[in-house]
């Protein structure tokens, strides 16, 4: 079977003088395919074409035309992974078809999302980009999650010793990907995922009795929903039940779970939200609060920041880039009683206080996480690549 399955989709954009050409490799794009890393892969494509400084080039596994024909990007579709193989088996084989297509562009920069540019990679090092994101496979909890995820340090590792340059989203992510290209020649670059911040600024107002907590996430153990229950069932048998109010939006594996086996009476499950549900939800809540175990850099932080909410958040990934005591808390991981102390401080504060983490919390994200922002950090390390 040939490498490369479809080039039909493929936009022929004249070179231009002066345009750095960029190649972005990913094996999935939002909303075709679901996730952060996805969601990254529309928004940076979209936001580095409108700079007019690069000439970009995507290459994904979806059917037809994704992008804005006005943007002119190319797109170049690789036959898709097959999710009911090997994953990582899968992986290197989708990096086969794309180092395919690779050797017959001309590329100044290439730029792989996750492990998509691992067969061949001796072939691109010195212009190669390796964008890991958040480092799952390094925060696996239990011994079961360490053994399995194992063969993804080894490769990771291999991948960011080849590359030009690493992006890191900062925090305890930049210390384990600075480990592993240690004597290689590799280096580590911080640049933070990024969130579209409205302008003006949607206001925070704090409201009444009950205090309205926001969870965001899906339904699954890594992101600490018996540390949140635990906390809510202590609330409620403290007398409290009725002076905080958790609302949960998401779904996922622990769904069902949480349905069939009753829910402190504090707690409300919302079930999947669109996004204009979703917005209208940070605009609403009083905090965003996700104890979760590990992560990257969570978007649903950035998104509630941006709409000016506080934040109480685990110290996990890279969560100490957006919040500190000047916007929210940030909690040891699993700890539930330094969860309610949070809460608890949360709650007796006053209007004015909220207001300040809030507009806290809108300001740092325009100034250091708006995508503006960030896609000219993205074109700043194209540059010095290219060797400018």
């Amino acid at each position: 079977m040939s490498a490369l399955v479809d080039v039909s989709e493929r936009t022929n954009v004249p070179e231009e003088p002066g345009r750095i050409r960029v190649v972005l490799c990913t094996d999935g794009v939002f909303p075709e395919a679901l996730g952060g890393m996805q969601r990254h892969s529309r928004l940076l494509a979209e936001h580095l074409a409108r700079t007019g400084r690069v000439e970009l080039t995507v290459l994904h596994p979806h059917a037809g035309r994704l992008f804005d024909p006005g943007l002119g990007i190319n797109e170049v579709r690789i036959s898709a992974i097959d999710t009911e193989r090997f994953y990582l088996a899968e992986l290197w084989r989708y990096s086969q078809r794309v180092a395919s297509v690779l050797r017959s562009m001309k590329a100044d920069v290439i730029l792989s999302q996750g492990f998509c540019v691992w067969s061949g990679i001796g072939q691109f090092g010195d212009r190669l980009i390796i964008h890991p994101h958040g480092l799952e496979m390094f925060q696996a909890i239990g011994l079961k999650e360490r053994l399995i995820t194992m063969p993804f340090r080894w490769v990771l590792r291999y991948m960011v010793r080849r590359s030009r340059f690493t992006i890191s989203l900062g925090g305890r992510l930049t210390n384990i990907l600075e480990n592993l290209a240690a004597g290689s020649g590799s280096t580590v670059v911080n640049i933070p995922n990024a969130v579209e911040v409205p302008v003006p600024q949607v206001p925070y107002r704090p409201g009444g009795t009950p205090l309205r907590l926001l969870f965001v996430g899906r339904f699954a153990y890594n992101k600490g929903l018996d540390i949140l229950m635990a906390v809510a069932q202590r609330l409620v048998e403290n007398g409290q039940g009725e002076a905080v109010r958790f609302e949960l939006a998401g779904d996922g594996p622990l769904l069902a779970h949480y349905k069939a086996a009753g829910l402190p009476e504090n707690v409300a499950l919302l079930g999947r939200v669109d996004d204009d549900r979703l917005f209208q939800l940070y605009t609403e809540c009083d905090a965003l609060v996700l104890p979760t175990r590990f992560e990257g850099m969570p978007t649903v932080v950035l998104e509630a920041m941006a709409r000016s909410r506080p934040i109480i958040v685990s110290d996990v990934g890279a969560t100490a880039e957006l919040v500190d005591a000047q916007n929210g808390a940030l909690v040891p991981k699993g700890d539930a009683g330094a969860l309610h102390a949070a809460i608890m401080d949360f709650l007796a504060m006053g209007r004015e206080q909220r207001e300040r983490l809030g507009n806290t919390s809108w300001e740092r994200a325009q100034r250091r996480f708006d995508w503006q922002a960030v896609t000219t950090e993205f074109v700043s390390l194209f540059q010095r690549v290219q060797g400018r």
